[in-house]
Formats: structure tokens, sequence, C-alpha cells
């Protein structure tokens, strides 16, 4: 549903000098920044880096998904 909006006719246009914001998230520490950085190699030649941070479910998703 479509509802026209009309200026109101005392209101003179506004011009807007403001930038736009970036739709990125600000960047946090690098990955080798964060504590307790570790690397797993697959056998299947996949490598995964996880911090201290690491969600063990998703973890154990992302290796069953790879097949070890």
């Amino acid at each position: 549903m479509t509802i026209p909006v009309s200026p109101s006719a005392g209101a003179p246009p506004v011009a807007s000098s403001a930038r736009p914001k970036s739709v990125l998230p600000a960047k946090g520490p690098t990955l080798e920044e964060r504590p307790g950085v570790i690397e797993i190699d697959f056998a299947n030649g996949v490598r995964v880096r996880v911090d201290a941070f690491v969600n063990e479910k998703a973890l154990r998703r992302v290796a069953a998904a790879l097949g070890t």
C-alpha cells in the first residue's frame, strides 16, 4: 500500500550535508591479536582458526560438516 506524501506548503526544502553512515561494523582486533588463538588442520586440508571465545557447539557443527 502506498500513501502519497506531499511537503508542507510553508516548509522550505532542507538540504542535508550529513554523510551516510557505513553499513560495515567497526573493526575489532584481528584474530592474531585475540587471546587463545589456535589453528585446527583437518585431514581434508581445511584449516580453521578460532580464539578462546569460540562457541563449542558451533565448532562441533563445523567439524561435523567438514566430515571429520
